[in-house]
């Protein structure tokens, strides 16, 4: 009998062995999916933005005269690179709400975070948030109405963009042998870094590729080149050099460095030779437009001493371009006189 009783002790002691077992497991996979799944979203980045609001709210949005309502917002760096001189306003307050000590708001509301980083996602870092708040009384009011009041917050930053954008130039001779083998040049190489600005090559008003004219007896051979700057974010870059510009919009600068064998700038943006250009020196100031969007034209000097021996190559631009922009967001709040 002791022999059955130490059996069936054992049996039972490795039958709660096993279930602790699986219980550990179940938890140990349990918590392998959650971390993934936090991963997946706070590290990721938005390739089409820079500094984002995820939430603009209002606490509570129905209230009375003489109520106090809590605003707040929640910024973060959704792009690829820091965000610089990070401001965050509360419009639609001043002059009309009260401090939650029931004096007038005299100005817009103004919180201030200088720099916030981008997501390393090598780190399993998110980009940096704020949480900006501001605690207002709703405005006087009389008996027996009822006033709805939009609420804006913006958030203004300085970004970056840097981009690579590579053009497959071929010389004519090599060309009509390509095409008579059925070979096609190689399509343009176009990357940016994650943010609202973006640089792109408009294909379906130019060739994709350049065709080098080697024929000539020219030192030289110039080639019209556009590339496209695309505001891809949900908000607007300006800069105060742009106030009263007409059409409004904002202004664009940085460098732009051309590379490859034999090749400078013949006319971009007013400058007509070199291999860099400054845009604060340019005599064309680039600027995104209410069209979210501005094309310029940089033609190509090729030295045809260089490519008469050269039957294709790369033309490479190198694009490191700074913006101030700003996202905006609103809430509306419904108050009744009392």
């Amino acid at each position: 009998m002791k022999v059955f009783k130490v059996l069936r002790t054992n049996r039972n002691y490795i039958m709660i062995r096993c279930h602790l077992v699986k219980i550990y497991l179940l938890l140990a996979l349990v918590a392998i999916v959650l971390i993934a799944g936090c991963t997946g979203t706070q590290t990721a980045t938005n390739p089409n933005a820079g500094m984002v609001i995820n939430s603009f709210s209002a606490t509570p949005t129905n209230v009375l005269e003489g109520d106090r309502v809590l605003f707040e917002a929640e910024i973060q760096n959704a792009g690829g690179t820091t965000g610089r001189n990070v401001v965050v306003e509360l419009f639609g307050v001043e002059e009309t709400w009260r401090t939650s000590d029931g004096d007038p708001v005299d100005s817009t509301l103004v919180q201030e975070y200088g720099r916030l980083d981008p997501a390393r996602p090598e780190r399993n870092l998110p980009g940096d948030i704020r949480i900006p708040q501001w605690e207002l009384m709703t405005p006087p009011l009389g008996q027996g109405i009822s006033v709805p009041f939009t609420i804006e917050t913006r958030v203004t930053f300085d970004y970056n963009t840097s981009g690579f954008l590579q053009v497959q130039a071929i010389s004519e001779d090599e060309y009509q042998r390509q095409i008579s083998q059925g070979i096609s040049p190689n399509a343009p190489m176009v990357q940016n870094s994650a943010g609202p600005i973006q640089l792109d090559v408009p294909t379906t008003t130019q060739s994709p590729y350049i065709i080098v004219d080697t024929t000539t007896d020219e030192d030289n051979y110039v080639y019209p080149f556009k590339i496209t700057f695309i505001n891809t974010g949900s908000g607007f870059p300006v800069t105060e050099e742009t106030e009263g510009f007409i059409g409004g919009g904002g202004r664009l600068s940085g460098t732009i460095q051309l590379l490859g064998p034999g090749v400078e700038f013949e006319d971009c943006l007013g400058v007509d030779s070199g291999r860099e250009i400054d845009l604060d020196d340019a005599d064309i100031l680039p600027r995104i437009r209410q069209d979210m969007r501005t094309d310029i034209s940089c033609s190509i000097r090729f030295d045809l001493d260089e490519w008469r021996t050269r039957p294709t190559d790369s033309v490479t631009f190198l694009f490191n371009i700074f913006y101030t922009y700003y996202e905006r967001s609103q809430v509306t709040v419904d108050v009744v006189g009392r």
